[in-house]
């Protein structure tokens, strides 16, 4: 239900701004912003139908039966650039595979480290083309069951990965089936600053919600894959992620189903530290979703279904959202330069359709999900890939090397876009606080407006600075994971304890210090299910540290490992944690408490960079300050207006010609009323016809005076602005003022429709000064008889009439001076005489000095924001370093 009033809710929006928004908006800018704003119900449209209509429950991992039907299956483990360890404990893991008949080892890079690491498993070893950058076809070639366990090196299966997935092949009809994977660790370079991996949606609610309709997304490792169906399709060699998105297309393009069961995670996915892979990830999905909407197998131009071409829609929808992100912040930014409004609408429709169209979409979405995609999730991932989302806009598939990026980044540095952004919002904020407060060059806009287009700066601001973290909470990331231990060793003549153990280094404690860079034999023994080992590891010392306890903290880089050394240190340090966490480890429970943990780094100064991004950030606080702060009586400067308009001439209206008609002979006039009616001659209504050559002159006031009332003697009036109307009538005027007026002077022959009294020939009109440009007013004048001559000026208006605009002009102002000087030496008490229309309240420019509920909002937002900014800049010495 709450979804379905999400949805409802856009659709009355959008056709509201579709139909009547657009009217007397700048098209430059309401247009784009109507295409963000459907592209962004189009992508949560299709999300709605993906998960619909049970929730997707992410389920806690916990042991189950297994399928009753056993497949011998052979099991791949590719290899591209992981390390030797994760490829140990890969094939480490794949020893206790229930159901494998040989495994495969396919190396991408031909490395002849794992070459004798295969050799050492018994693994058949495969090398690929250097052309090959996925390994499937030396797969085909090598595999000989009916289906293939596929597996990338660093990645842990369950032991009974095979029979559950194998469950589904039962039906000729499946070609893949993808397994859920669970993350490996709870912090990595993939996980957010919320402490939620950034592919749990995908992985966990989506897939498995398209895998119901049998059109999931075949997403590599952990799937098994029937061979028969991947001879039937064209072979790939692009790299891993772009060839599985692509090749499943395919197979659900020729009839085949993909499935992806969603109860219990079969494997753990490799844990990745390294912001440059987590970068190169990104790339990958980007081009692989472009590919899959706007390629020529994809979803709009592919054969499919269409419950596939939405099922391809559903799963880019993400991917491809930062394209659409760097779209806003464009047009975002322009606004706030421009003093353009975006669209033009009554906050009846805002507050009735478009607030319950956003909450009520992003919650329903959310709980359809299963909570898996929580609000603002989507806003943190297209910010987060920004940078990588325009690295793939230029390059090959194959490698990213061959061709360069359309935008070349500093470093392959996950969230390096992130910068770019708060660099562009900044200064065009800050820019704006400027204008606002000081120079007043920008296009003025009205102040509930720019107060709506500051807080939503604030929060893409407060987002993307979260994703840096460099917010008062922000923990600091580790390079690698660290299982918790509690070993007694030597460590040369030293008796230590290992804390905390990894694949490649150790962190230990001794009662004696050691200098770094020293070298040392580090001697313990390692339990696991496997047995009990005692190992003798060669080291260094990388790092010392004095804990306040009096110990010290050494840390050990191993060096060269024995082949039992090294299997036992994959064992406990990734394959048994891992285990424990999906709940198949034997013995344990689920529910038992893990040995993966991350410990704090030391304290250490903030980077440059960070503490750069710190400064540029509040500055565009201050910025926000600038323009959302009341005006004090100093800062009260002119206010700049951009006056557009026409001078036409009144119509007729259509009526019958009775001389025409007289003309007619009876005979051939109908009698019937409707015939008689249609049939007699009239004379067409003529548009109204712009007139040329009139003078309008502009001018404004920038003080009320001693009466405090707009439009009379005593005003201080600023220098008056005058144009002449073009061919067809329009004029334009940039005034400068808090009340601003346009004065006609009608050419001769003509006179205004409305003939003021006193003063004519010339009419006064206030225009609305509220802050807002371009804006628009229509003139009307009429033709009069040729023996009617136009008044003639009035004695307080020397010069008389004339048709030039600079006469004119001085014309103007010598009537105002000479009005306020026969008021200042008159002693006639009481008010100064009116000599122009006085403009209603919501007129005045001076009223957005006026502080307003939604401003105190914005400075709210952002001395909040500063205060996490300066609290995240300051760090705590610890003991030691005091």
């Amino acid at each position: 239900m709450v979804t379905a009033v999400g949805v409802l809710a856009t659709l009355i929006y959008l056709g509201w701004r579709a139909v009547y928004s657009l009217r007397g908006s700048e098209l430059w800018l309401s247009v784009p912003v109507l295409l963000v704003e459907v592209v962004a119900f189009v992508g949560s449209a299709v999300l709605v139908w993906a998960l619909w209509p049970a929730p997707a429950t992410h389920v806690v991992p916990r042991p189950g039966p297994t399928a009753s039907s056993s497949l011998r299956s052979d099991v791949v483990v590719r290899v591209h650039e992981q390390a030797e360890h994760d490829v140990r404990a890969t094939l480490l893991a794949a020893r206790h595979l229930a159901d494998a008949q040989q495994v495969i080892v396919i190396d991408l890079h031909a490395r002849p480290s794992i070459a004798a690491l295969a050799i050492e498993f018994g693994a058949t070893y495969a090398a690929t083309d250097p052309a090959d950058s996925n390994g499937l076809r030396v797969a085909l070639a090598t595999v000989r069951t009916q289906q293939f366990l596929l597996l990338d090196a660093g990645d842990v299966p369950a032991r009974d990965i095979i029979a559950r997935l194998g469950a589904d092949l039962v039906d000729p009809r499946v070609a893949v089936v993808q397994g859920l994977g669970s993350s490996g660790a709870n912090d990595s370079a993939e996980h957010g600053p919320n402490g939620r991996h950034e592919l749990l949606f995908e992985r966990s609610s989506l897939n498995p919600a398209l895998g119901a309709r049998g059109v999931a997304v075949w997403l590599g490792s952990g799937s098994l894959v029937r061979i028969d169906a991947l001879r039937g399709v064209p072979a790939n060699t692009d790299r891993a992620l772009l060839a599985h998105w692509a090749i499943g297309a395919q197979l659900a393009s020729a009839g085949w189903r993909l499935t992806a069961p969603g109860d219990v995670p079969v494997f753990a996915h490799r844990t990745v530290h390294a912001e440059a892979e987590v970068f190169d990830d990104r790339v990958d999905r980007a081009r692989a979703a472009r590919r899959l909407v706007f390629g020529r197998l994809g979803a709009l131009r592919g054969r499919f279904e269409w419950r596939q071409r939405l099922a391809l829609l559903a799963w880019s929808v993400r991917p491809l959202s930062a394209l659409r992100r760097v779209v806003f912040v464009a047009l975002l930014g322009a606004a706030i330069l421009s003093g353009t409004v975006p669209f033009r609408g009554e906050q009846l429709i805002l507050v009735c359709a478009w607030m319950p169209s956003f909450l009520y979409t992003s919650l329903g979405v959310s709980l359809l999900s299963g909570w898996t995609l929580r609000p603002g999730d989507r806003v943190r991932w297209s910010l987060h890939s920004i940078g990588s989302s325009l690295a793939s806009l230029r390059g090959s598939g194959h490698d990213r090397h061959t061709r360069a990026p359309i935008i070349e980044l500093p470093s392959r540095q996950y969230g390096a876009g992130l910068v770019g952004v708060v660099v562009t919002l900044s200064v065009v904020v800050l820019v704006r606080g400027i204008s606002d407060r000081f120079t007043h060059t920008l296009g003025s806009m009205p102040r509930s407006v720019l107060m709506a287009l500051l807080l939503v700066t604030l929060w893409t601001l407060a987002l993307s600075l979260d994703l840096l973290r460099v917010l008062g909470r922000r923990r600091q990331l580790r390079r690698t994971a660290r299982v918790v231990s509690s070993l007694p060793a030597t460590m040369g003549e030293r008796t230590v304890s290992i804390v905390d153990l990894t694949s490649v280094g150790a962190g230990v404690l001794s009662q004696t210090g050691i200098e770094p860079l020293e070298r040392a034999v580090l001697e313990t023994v390692i339990a696991t299910t496997s047995g009990v080992t005692s190992v003798r590891i060669p080291g260094i010392v990388r790092n010392v540290s004095l804990l306040p306890s009096g110990d010290y903290r050494i840390g050990v880089e191993f060096g060269d490992r024995d082949a039992a050394t090294a299997n036992a240190l994959a064992e406990f340090c990734t394959v048994e944690p891992m285990w424990q966490q999906l709940g198949v480890m034997p013995g344990q429970s689920v529910l038992d408490e893990g040995r993966m943990i991350y410990l704090e780094e030391p304290p250490a100064e903030p980077s440059p960079g960070r503490t750069l991004v710190r400064v540029v950030a509040m500055l565009a606080l201050a910025g926000v300050v600038g323009s959302a702060a009341p005006a004090t009586v100093a800062a009260s400067a002119p206010f700049a207006h951009q006056v557009d308009g026409t001078i036409v001439e009144t119509g007729e209206p259509p009526i019958a010609d009775p001389d025409l008609a007289a003309t007619v002979p009876d005979s051939l006039v109908d009698t019937d009323e409707a015939s008689a009616t249609t049939d007699r001659p009239v004379v067409e209504s003529v548009a109204p016809e712009g007139v040329a050559g009139v003078v309008v002159v502009g001018v404004c006031s920038l003080a009320p005076g001693d009466d405090e009332a707009w439009g009379t003697a005593d005003d201080q009036y600023d220098a008056a602005v005058e144009t002449i109307t073009d061919e067809d009538g329009g004029y334009r005027l940039a005034l400068t003022g808090e009340a601003c007026w346009a004065i006609v002077a009608p050419p001769e022959g003509y006179e205004p429709v409305d003939v003021a009294t006193g003063e004519a020939p010339m009419v006064a009109v206030a225009f609305d000064v509220s802050g807002a440009t371009g804006t628009q007013s229509t003139i009307e004048l009429q033709r009069v008889e040729a023996d009617v001559s136009v008044p003639s000026p009035s004695s307080n208006d020397p010069g008389g009439a004339t048709s030039s605009p600079g006469v004119e002009a001085d014309r103007l102002g010598l009537r105002l001076r000479r009005a306020a000087t026969d008021w200042q030496v008159s002693a006639t008490p009481g008010p100064a005489p009116q000599l122009l229309p006085a403009p209603m309240a919501s007129q005045l420019a001076g009223q957005s000095s006026d502080q307003s509920s939604l401003s105190v909002f914005v400075l709210a937002l952002a001395a909040l924001l500063g205060s996490s900014l300066l609290l995240g800049l300051a760090r705590p010495r610890s003991r030691a370093a005091a």
